[in-house]
């Protein structure tokens, strides 16, 4: 007689990290391009998880003029030890996205601090262009078999657009400042938009208890 053994394997997913920036710059001084290293907890922390064991880190590479750029982003990944793609930005969409919607009204709202607010329709629509073109890198290099996870509050719309293309893989968000209590989350315009975009995440990190 004979037995057959089935054995699960445990399925390692590759990690992609999705964060408005990259985590390091390239600066042009004296008409030569540098490569200067990222700061602040999110790319302290993973980074070395990355370079551990492997990924992809996809990102805006800031505003920079530069010819070589794909030559600048290759020595970058081959310096990191990890995986890089970039989602590139217009001057218009940056001001318009990330000063705009992320800084002029996301930031200081969940911070308490709506008379800091502008809640300019023009940078709502911007907002929701640019996590679409995120989705789109994403979607583009990524598979099924990733485990994508999006970071902050400049990024909440990612998993809509990625469901929304028809995109099926397993999402996460950390959201690195505080989330408002009702009374001042209802301030927002695009409240609704905000709470059913977050839910369509498959995991969802706040940094307290309060705010889950």
């Amino acid at each position: 007689m004979r037995v057959e053994v089935s054995v699960n394997k445990k399925v390692v997913k590759r990690l992609v990290i999705v964060s408005n920036r990259l985590p390091f710059s390239i600066e042009k001084v004296k008409n030569e391009c540098r490569i200067e290293s990222g700061s602040g907890g999110l790319v302290t922390a993973l980074a070395p998880v990355l370079k551990n064991r492997g990924g992809l880190w996809i990102g805006w590479p800031g505003m920079c003029d530069v010819c070589d750029l794909p030559d600048m982003i290759g020595q970058a990944s081959k310096i990191a030890g990890y995986n890089i793609e970039t989602v590139f930005l217009s001057p218009e969409e940056v001001q318009r996205y990330y000063i705009g919607l992320s800084n002029e009204v996301l930031w200081p709202l969940f911070h308490d601090l709506q008379s800091y607010c502008n809640f300019n329709p023009d940078y709502w629509r911007t907002y929701e262009h640019v996590n679409r073109k995120f989705a789109e890198v994403i979607a583009e290099h990524t598979s099924k078999k990733d485990f994508v996870w999006v970071h902050d509050y400049q990024l909440i719309l990612v998993a809509r657009e990625l469901r929304l293309m028809g995109v099926d893989m397993t999402t996460g968000f950390f959201l690195h400042i505080p989330f408002p209590p009702l009374d001042i989350f209802l301030k927002l315009p695009w409240r609704s938009e905000i709470l059913r975009a977050l839910l369509n995440y498959d995991l969802i990190g706040f940094q307290t208890m309060r705010d889950r």
